[in-house]
This record gives structure tokens, C-alpha cells and sequence, in this order.
């Protein structure tokens, strides 16, 4: 069992900051120690008679893999600490709630707006996965009451800016109420950005970056990662094939037209869609019928998985048509799907050096998670990560993206050092 002695002193210094403060955005890449940061803080406040009990929001995935819980059982100073998981039905749900003694009372992120509306008697929040919180939760939890009935308030995320920085607005809107960047979204975007003739599309100002920083640094609080001083060395790389002259016609077909064979894409969204699963040699039709393509993507996988001479690999992937190609393969390879692999595989990252992304992914979050559940603390050997690119593709366009967003989040970072 872990003692409090073991925390790093970029831990000590993100616990002191939710201490002193009863609103931050803490931004914490993965693998640096969010959960035992907020539990010890918690456990201290509780102490200090700050707060009585917290509501820990989080994905469903989190909730189920019992994440806080067992963070909380392996270390000895949060062992007084009881922690409830509300699942089930709505009924379970209360009757868990009724004969609650825990200090901290753990829900999923669809399940926040029902707990804030029962007898509850939390007086703080962490939100686990604030990005996520701020898309469709945004407007319910950005209300005055909410910032009124939850007087201590924390929000984690490893991105907060990973596209853009529209995502602050919310995020900060939840956490304080609107002090740092306004109650207006409208008047925000005016301000700091502009737009299209239509107004659909925001782009933004020159300078707006380190204004809309200097307005939020004081929410914010950045916990150091420095694992790239203290851990074997991370590369990435992109392994190319090329799209077979076959496919290539069905892939331009659904490209100009929106419709290839009997498939047709109702929207861009949708097509899209079609366009990474064809450049990954397969379409789903109608229902979950497949129509085969070709093997390139299959084959350079199948290179990449050869030339691990025997040592463990680990694969992530997106559409479910992969994991039934991939599954039984090879006896050394795990297949994790992306969705799926953010959180919970404690036991399991020490044991692969050698990662995959099947399909370039259109989520850094994800993109970064993956990573850090193997390059992380107690990591040993030097980690490659390899990404499979189907040339002059969509495929090109995500890996930019995610290089894009990468770029955004050192801006974000610099901007509050300075």
C-alpha cells in the first residue's frame, strides 16, 4: 500500500492549489496521478471542515471500472475514506442514496442532473473529464444554482483546448459561473473572435489567445508532466500503405458523389464515416452487412505485428469489423478498442512497449490517453507508437488534426507560464 509519502511534489502542489482554491480547471496529462490528487485533497478539506461530502461526475467507462475506489484502496492515508458508486436504476439509485454514509458518492456524467436534483448533501464536485461534461451536460451544469449548491468545484482534463478555444468557455462556465470569461456566450464569441458572413463559423482574433488566458489563469492549474525527464524514451511514427487502384475508385465515388454502390452517405458526417472505412478496406452497408475491399490495411497491420519478433503488442482500434479480423491473430498481440481503453487497465500498461493505432484518431484526448496507459510511471522500456496511414486519404487529415490540437495545447501552456 502507497503512503502519502509517495507523492510526487507536483502532487503536493496541485493538492494545495484545491485547497486554496474552491474553483480550478486542472489540466493533468494522463498518468501523473489526478485521482489521488483529488482524493487527498478531498480527504483534507473534509478535515478542515470545508466540505462534507463531494460528488466525483464521471464517464460511464470510469464508473465502471471502479477507478476511484480502487485508487482510493491503494493508498494507506485515504483507507478511512468511503467512497459509493451510484448505478442501476434510477430506484437503486436512490436506495443506495438513502443509506449513504460515504464521503464521496461517485456518478456517471448521465446521471449528474438527476443527482443534483435529490437530497444529496454534497457541498463539492470534481467533474472527471470536463471536455466531455462541456458538450451536451454544458447546459444543465452551468446554472447559477449549480455554483450556488456545490461551493467547491474542480474540473480535470488533459485537453482543455485541444481544437480550439471555444471548449473554455463552458468548462470555465461550469466551474465558476461565468467570472472569468462572462454569462453571455454570444458577447464571449464577439469579443474574442470573428466570424463568417452566415456566422457559423468563428475564427479568432489576433491576440485573443493570451487575453482569454489571462482571463482563466487564475481557474487554471497546471500539473507539471514530467515524464519524458524521468521515463524511457517515446517515439511515434507513421507507417504508409497504399490504397489498391479498386478501391480507390469506390473511395472517390463516395467522395464526389456521397454514394458508393448500394451505399449512400444521408450527410457529410456520414460520409465522413465512409471515407475512413473505406480507406480501412471495408464499408458497412445496410445494418451490419460488410462489403469487402481489400487487405492493405489488414497486411500493413500484419508487417507491423511481424516485425515485433515476439514481443507483446498492443493494438487500439475504432470500428467493430477490426477487432473480428484482428482477434486470435497472433497470441502476443491485445486488441483494446479506443472508446473503450481511456481508463482501467491498471496491471496491464507495464506489460506492452509496442503500441498500434489501427486508424489515425480524430480525438488527441484519446489519442494522448491510450499513450499514457503505457508510457507511464514504472514504464521501463523504450515505447514506439505506430499509426497506420492509408495514403492520400482522410487518413492525412486526422493525423494533421491531432498534430493541430497538439500544437493548440502547447500555446495554451506557454501562454500561462508567461
Amino acid at each position: 500500500m502507497l503512503s502519502v509519502k509517495s507523492l510526487t511534489p507536483d502532487q503536493q502542489a496541485a493538492i494545495t492549489h484545491l485547497i486554496e482554491h474552491d474553483s480550478t480547471l486542472m489540466v493533468a496529462a494522463t498518468g501523473v496521478g489526478k485521482t489521488v490528487i483529488c482524493l487527498t485533497a478531498i480527504k483534507e478539506l473534509i478535515e478542515m471542515c470545508h466540505v462534507r461530502k463531494v460528488i466525483v461526475a464521471c464517464p460511464a467507462k470510469v464508473l465502471e471500472n471502479l477507478v476511484w475506489p480502487n485508487d482510493a484502496a491503494k493508498w494507506k492515508h485515504l483507507r478511512d475514506i468511503r467512497v459509493l458508486q451510484l448505478q442501476g436504476t434510477a430506484q437503486n439509485r436512490i436506495k443506495q442514496l438513502l443509506s449513504c454514509e460515504a464521503e464521496i458518492i461517485v456518478v456517471s456524467l448521465n446521471n449528474l442532473d438527476w443527482l443534483l436534483m435529490q437530497d444529496h448533501e454534497c457541498d463539492g464536485i470534481i467533474i472527471d473529464e470536463l471536455s466531455k461534461a462541456a458538450g451536451k451536460q454544458a447546459k444543465k451544469l452551468k446554472s447559477k444554482k449549480f455554483g450556488a449548491m456545490l461551493k467547491w468545484r474542480v474540473g480535470m482534463t488533459a485537453t482543455p483546448v485541444s481544437q480550439d478555444f471555444f471548449k473554455l468557455y463552458p468548462m470555465c462556465r461550469i466551474l465558476d459561473g461565468g467570472v472569468a470569461l462572462g454569462t453571455n456566450k454570444q458577447k464571449f464569441l464577439e469579443k474574442y473572435f470573428y466570424s463568417d458572413y452566415m456566422g457559423y463559423n468563428w475564427s479568432l482574433r489576433d491576440g485573443a489567445d493570451a487575453q482569454i488566458l489571462k482571463k482563466v489563469a487564475s481557474l487554471v492549474h497546471l500539473v507539471k508532466d514530467d515524464k519524458a525527464k524521468t521515463l524511457p524514451p517515446l517515439h511515434e511514427s507513421l507507417l504508409r500503405f497504399a490504397m489498391p487502384a479498386e478501391t480507390r475508385e469506390v473511395y472517390n465515388e463516395m467522395k464526389k458523389h456521397m454514394v458508393a454502390g448500394d451505399v449512400e452517405a444521408a450527410n457529410e458526417a456520414v460520409k465522413s464515416g465512409k471515407l475512413r472505412q473505406i480507406a480501412s478496406g471495408f464499408m458497412y452497408g445496410e445494418g451490419s452487412d460488410i462489403e469487402f475491399l481489400d487487405s492493405a490495411r489488414p497486411s500493413a497491420a500484419t508487417r507491423w505485428m511481424d516485425a515485433l519478433d515476439g514481443r507483446p503488442g498492443l493494438i487500439f482500434y475504432e470500428f467493430v469489423h477490426t477487432a473480428e479480423y484482428l482477434t486470435g491473430y497472433r497470441d502476443n498481440i491485445r486488441i483494446a478498442q479506443i472508446n473503450s481503453m481511456s481508463h482501467g487497465v491498471d496491471g496491464l500498461q507495464h506489460e506492452f512497449a509496442d503500441v498500434l493505432f489501427y486508424h489515425p484518431m480524430w480525438s488527441r484526448d484519446a489519442h494522448e490517453q491510450a499513450i499514457g496507459r503505457v508510457w507511464r510511471q514504472g514504464q521501463t522500456k523504450t515505447v514506439t507508437v505506430t499509426t497506420l496511414v492509408c495514403d492520400d486519404t482522410l487518413d492525412d487529415l486526422v493525423v494533421s488534426r491531432v498534430e493541430d490540437r497538439g500544437e493548440w495545447m502547447k500555446l495554451f501552456k506557454q501562454h500561462l507560464k508567461n
